[in-house]
């Protein structure tokens, strides 16, 4: 809701964003969905190619549900070479979902879940409409809800999520 009325926002300044930077451990994939969603089907974004990437701090990262945000960008930019070492991980992170029981006060990530079964249609749904390989979305949820796979240059190359 809060991204939408910032993309209403735009009109009344005549703002043209170019890029949308990121920095985010995640959050709900239904919302990250949803943004992204809009990025794509928003003439000030997509009129303008806008590009997604992280940014520029140290310790900036963009994990889990954030990779769905990332994935909307028309151009999607990363840096590899840290420290001159092409070979190193992204700082873009993956892992499988969680639903989060309140009664329990903890994840259920069972994979017989309903919800995460859903989340598993919707994500294949989004990627598979943008051009992201459906694989990326079984990848992910074979990452353990509590630990985090940092994706390589020749990964996110394979699902589509970045080309040199």
């Amino acid at each position: 809701k809060l991204f939408a009325e910032l993309i209403s926002s735009f009109k009344d300044f005549s703002y043209q964003p170019t890029s949308i930077v990121l920095n985010s451990r995640g959050g709900d994939a239904d919302a990250a969905i949803s943004i992204a969603r809009m990025i794509r089907d928003t003439e000030v974004f997509n009129s303008m190619q806008v590009e997604t990437r992280i940014d520029e701090s140290y310790d900036a990262v963009c994990f889990s549900a954030c990779i769905v945000i990332f994935s909307a960008g028309y151009q999607r930019s990363l840096d590899f070479n840290i420290n001159g070492d092409n070979n190193l991980p992204s700082r873009l992170g993956m892992h499988g979902p969680g639903q989060f029981d309140r009664s329990q006060a903890s994840y259920d990530t069972s994979p017989g879940n309903s919800e995460i079964m859903r989340m598993g249609r919707r994500l294949k749904q989004y990627f598979r409409d943008i051009g992201v390989a459906e694989e990326f979305v079984d990848d992910m949820f074979n990452v353990p809800f509590d630990e985090i796979h940092l994706l390589t240059r020749q990964e996110l190359i394979s699902y589509g999520l970045y080309s040199d």
